[in-house]
């Protein structure tokens, strides 16, 4: 993978093995019942939950903001991505009609609200658990 997802997953690599835990370990104290997930948020395949970020945080207890920031930012590089792939699969080929485009804008800009106010809560907490 590529882009901030996989800056994130390379922080939280990075973090882990600064902490001396393994992939089993770190999932057990992330209250998981596998490490593949680990996996993949360490390769940048996936992001995790916000939920799970803060157990994240809580487990790993980085310095700085540095994770919170690229957690916020993976997230809204995941968002613009689908909003990006659900326009151009459902633009119909030869579409000039400007409210059909208008009222999917909308409804795009109103799903990212709601990832937006989900970040903004996540950032208050991750950074309550840094503080």
């Amino acid at each position: 993978m590529e882009g901030v997802p996989a800056l994130l997953g390379q922080e939280l690599l990075r973090l882990r093995l600064q902490r001396g835990l393994s992939l089993r370990k770190l999932a057990r104290q992330l209250g998981m019942t596998a490490h593949s997930g680990i996996v993949d948020y360490e390769r940048g395949v996936r992001i995790p939950p916000p939920d799970l970020m803060s157990t994240y945080v809580q487990v790993l207890q980085p310095d700085g903001n540095r994770l919170a920031q690229l957690y916020e930012a993976a997230v809204a590089d995941r968002a613009h991505q689908r909003v990006l792939n659900s326009i151009q699969s459902e633009i119909p080929l030869g579409a000039a009609d400007v409210e059909w485009i208008a009222r999917l804008y909308v409804e795009q800009i109103m799903a990212l609200n709601g990832v937006v106010r989900a970040l903004e809560e996540l950032t208050s907490k991750l950074s309550a658990a840094i503080a």
